[in-house]
């Protein structure tokens, strides 16, 4: 009796006596260079190659720190911090981690090691009976600054396009203020495309607001392919402006408020070329909230650390266009779109699913539906299996609209631009192992792969359309000092089944596709305006 009864006092004076908050004492920064000599990568020629790179400045890394000295501990601001720096790309290793002091508080110790900044890669694309070959080379921290600079040319055979060339220009926090900057110029002789944006994005999740600008101005040509045989031209000339201003604010879930104004003006040649809500403004609102937590994972899309993100997203969007001339079209529009993740101990489920449609009166136009699918199961550590399933419909869309199925679009194995439609569904199967094996600063996995699609006009029914598929294995090689996105190097061997044979062999910079995606704000925007025009 007496045992209980000192249980209970103790339990009551716990709830009526706070327990002794715990606090930062110290903040260690420990910037490391792209080789460190406790690590299996260091050579001969590291303290060399070190010397040509300028390590991340310590400001940067302040900035992205969510805590100051004498804050109250909070893990939850510790883990946003870690993935924040991870987001940056910057860092091929980002640890937070909380060192106990004997009178019960904290310091934290903040290690990051840099990525090789300058990363010259080829670019190449050989596959569908067509091929991209060129080089670039990309700049991911001048001068330790944060600043990227990416700049490529490669030349493209397919429809005689030749040499393209593409300068962007990047800073997540312009000159340490919220505003993020993003500037790109891209040209080949068929089509040319500028762009900026200034923004102040939610860069973390205590932030309250969000708005920003951006321009883009286009010309030249869209590619369309009425058949297997015929390649059309289509001329052009857009300008596109868009303001957009959003809130933010914390109850259950995190919730948005999103007002996106946009003006599109573009001159086709031929009305028989016009695309859905040419020549009109717009005015959006965006109801949305998002709920997620983040899990880091690896050997998924890549050796590297990944945070997994688990929750959902779901969007509701009503507005307004409004003709800018008398080609534009002034309608009404409403919009949804919601998306769920789950993880079971090594199984992981996404789902996203859209709506949209405008309507003047009783009747609908440009109504359009989609569906995405993630999935992967890990059998162990090294070895995973994981699919894409990707559906997109519409009705009543009274414009050129183009979805293309081949090589760069989820079918490997078949000839670029051979197949187009109205809508689209792919589905791919991949499985992937990762070795041990070690070639200096690269890894090596291996995967085995099933490709099946189809794509088909508003005019024929799905069962009508005939479905093609490919099956088969590949090689990558990851470069564990490149950035997330660069850091594969794909060699794919694919059997066409229509053909009945093997297609050349397939090589890119990239995996076909993630496992997993992430649950993030976005923008209200009219769905269904992917045009595979190049």
């Amino acid at each position: 009796m007496k045992k209980y009864l000192l249980v209970f006092i103790l339990l009551f004076i716990q709830q009526i006596i706070p327990l002794q908050s715990q606090y930062i004492g110290k903040i260690f920064i420990d910037r490391r260079d792209v080789f460190d000599s406790t690590q299996s990568d260091w050579f001969f020629a590291a303290k060399f190659a070190n010397s040509l790179h300028a390590t991340t400045k310590q400001f940067l890394i302040e900035d992205e720190l969510l805590f100051n000295e004498a804050d109250e501990v909070d893990e939850e601001l510790i883990n946003e911090t870690e993935r924040n720096l991870r987001s940056t790309g910057l860092f091929s290793m980002v640890k937070v981690t909380l060192k106990p002091l004997k009178n019960g508080d904290y310091d934290v110790d903040v290690l990051t090691q840099d990525k090789w900044s300058l990363q010259p890669y080829v670019l190449y694309e050989f596959g569908g009976k067509e091929y991209h070959l060129g080089a670039g080379a990309l700049e991911l921290n001048l001068f330790g600054t944060g600043f990227q600079i990416n700049g490529q040319g490669y030349y493209r055979s397919e429809n005689s396009i030749g040499w393209q060339g593409m300068l962007e220009l990047q800073q997540r926090r312009l000159f340490r203020t919220p505003f993020s900057f993003y500037g790109m110029l891209q040209a080949n002789k068929i089509r040319t495309d500028r762009q900026i944006n200034i923004s102040k994005n939610y860069l973390t999740l205590e932030d309250k607001n969000s708005y920003g600008i951006s321009l883009l101005n286009s010309y030249g040509s869209f590619i369309s392919y009425p058949n297997d045989t015929t390649t059309l031209l289509m001329p052009y000339k857009q300008l596109k402006g868009t303001l957009f201003y959003s809130l933010a604010w914390k109850s259950e879930d995190r919730v948005f408020l999103t007002l996106l104004g946009q003006a599109d003006k573009v001159n086709r040649g031929k009305p028989e070329y016009a695309q859905a809500y040419d020549n009109s403004a717009r005015l959006l609102i965006g109801f949305s909230s998002v709920a997620d937590k983040y899990v880091p994972v690896e050997k998924v899309n890549t050796f590297m650390t990944e945070d997994l993100s688990i929750g959902g997203w779901g969007t509701a969007i009503l507005g307004k266009t409004f003709a800018l001339d008398s080609t534009g079209q002034s309608l009404f529009y409403v919009a949804a779109q919601g998306e769920k993740s789950v993880l079971f101990e090594n199984l992981y489920l996404f789902g996203q699913a859209t709506g949209a449609s405008a309507f003047t009166h009783t009747r609908g136009y440009y109504t359009y539906e989609e569906f995405l699918g993630l999935g992967f199961y890990k059998f162990s550590p090294d070895m995973i299996v994981g699919a894409r399933l990707r559906q997109q419909t519409v009705w009543n869309w009274f414009a050129v609209r183009q979805l293309i199925l081949d090589n760069n679009f989820g079918l490997r194995g078949y000839r670029l631009n051979q197949l187009s439609g109205d809508n689209r569904i792919v589905a791919n199967l991949e499985f992937r192992t990762f070795s041990d094996i070690s070639l200096w600063i690269f890894r090596l996995s291996g995967a085995l792969f099933y490709d099946i699609g189809s794509v088909w006009n508003q005019s024929t029914p799905l069962f009508n359309t005939r479905w093609h598929s490919a099956a088969g294995f590949g090689i990558r090689f990851h470069n564990m000092k490149a950035s997330t996105d660069r850091e594969v190097l794909r060699f794919d061997f694919a059997y066409n089944f229509d053909e009945r044979r093997f297609a050349e062999i397939i090589f890119s910079s990239s995996q076909l596709f993630s496992f997993f995606s992430p649950h993030t704000f976005k923008l209200p925007e009219l769905y269904g305006m992917e045009f595979d025009g190049q």
